[in-house]
This record gives C-alpha cells, sequence and structure tokens, in this order.
C-alpha cells in the first residue's frame, strides 16, 4: 500500500503517482486489508474424516473377518475385537456428528456400552455382571450426568426433559430381566429403577409443564 502525503490517503496496488492530485507516493507501512474476510479452511472436513474412519473401520473388519474364517473361530477373541471395533466407529461418527448436542452423544453412547457389555457377558458364558453390576451402575451415572451437563450448560428442562424419560425407559427394561431370572442379584437394578421412577414422579408432579413444552417441540404439536 502507498501514502500520499499531500492528500494524506492511503493508496491500494502500485501508482507511479497519485490519481487525486498527480504527486509523489511514498510507502505505506500499513497493510492493505483484504476486501472480504478470509475464512480459514480446515484441513480436514467433517464429512472425509467421517470417510476415513469409515474405510478403517471397513478394512480391518474384513481383516479379521477373514482370519476368523480361516481359523475356523479357533480364536474366540476375535469376535469380541470386530465388536469393539463396531463400537468404536458407532461412537466417532455419533460424536462427529451430534458434536452440537452432548447430551444426545453421551446418552447414545451409553445405549451402546449397555447392549455391548450384556452381548459380551452373554458369549462368554452369562456370569450375570452386566444386568447385576453395570447396567444399573452406568444408568445411574447417566442420570447424574445428564443433569450436571443441564445444569453446567444452562439449559432449561424443556431442553433435555424427554433425555431423562429415554433413561426412565431403559431403566425400566431391567425388570424384563429381574422377571426372567437372569439377573440373580436384583438390588442394584431395583435401586436404579426406584431412583428414576422417584425423578419421574418429581417431573410430572413439579414440572409437568416442562415435559408438556418439551413432548409438543418433538411432536410438533
Amino acid at each position: 500500500m502507498q501514502y500520499c502525503p499531500k492528500c494524506k490517503v492511503n493508496i491500494r496496488g502500485k501508482k507511479e503517482c497519485c490519481p487525486l492530485c498527480q504527486g509523489a507516493l511514498k510507502d505505506s507501512e500499513l497493510e492493505m486489508e483484504p476486501a472480504f474476510p478470509v475464512i480459514k479452511k480446515s484441513k480436514v472436513s467433517n464429512i472425509t474424516f467421517m470417510k476415513m474412519c469409515t474405510f478403517l473401520f471397513v478394512a480391518l473388519e474384513i481383516v479379521f473377518g477373514t482370519v476368523n474364517i480361516m481359523t475356523h473361530s479357533e480364536y474366540s477373541f476375535i469376535g469380541v475385537v470386530m465388536l469393539g471395533l463396531l463400537v468404536a466407529w458407532i461412537t466417532i461418527i455419533t460424536t462427529v456428528y451430534l458434536r452440537n448436542n452432548l447430551l444426545k452423544v453421551i446418552t447414545w453412547e451409553v445405549f451402546v456400552a449397555i447392549v455391548v457389555d450384556v452381548y459380551i457377558d452373554m458369549h462368554t458364558g452369562f456370569h450375570g455382571w452386566s444386568l447385576i453390576w453395570m447396567v444399573p451402575s452406568t444408568l445411574f451415572g447417566l442420570a447424574v450426568a445428564t443433569i450436571i451437563i443441564a445444569k453446567v450448560l444452562k439449559l432449561r428442562l424443556d431442553e433435555y426433559a424427554l433425555y431423562i424419560v429415554f433413561d426412565i425407559l431403559m431403566s425400566l427394561l431391567q425388570i424384563i430381566f429381574i422377571r426372567n431370572g437372569m439377573n440373580k442379584f436384583p438390588w442394584p437394578a431395583v435401586i436404579s429403577i426406584m431412583i428414576y421412577l422417584i425423578l419421574g414422579v418429581f417431573m410430572i408432579i413439579f414440572r409437568f409443564r416442562d415435559l408438556k413444552n418439551a413432548s409438543a417441540k418433538m411432536f410438533n404439536m
């Protein structure tokens, strides 16, 4: 950028003389600002990153699946590794896709973790650790995490009420395993169900309007 001491104006580009007074120009120390704001492009877009993760996941699944077939399922850990890769891929994809909704990410990951742990427990002789301890403790931790995140992000109840309703429904599913005898020590599950039911009753009695608003937003009522 150049400067005209007579007109006292900055002039863009390289000129031999001032276009206003035809006088001599001096080099200005000011940097010429771009006409439009410069937007920095990310090195890897979210779509590209998701494609890379998906390719890596499928490639590893093919490799482990081939080894499993060729060894006639001799190594039982291969199935667990393939399942772990699936969980990791789902976690990465949902985190990227739902990165602006932390509660949805955590709720989804907890649901996946519960399904995977129960599956692993059932395919390793079913010792019951998943239904007795893991599921109740995970659901209890999810309730605490949901409330803490909502408070930190200063969310209104109608913005996260449906997540708590979904958590209550997941806790009630434990009754199925208690009734069919798969949960041999039901106290942790019963306690988690009791806590969620108390939380649900509190919301219905004291914050019914927020629940109604949340339902209206979800179903466009």
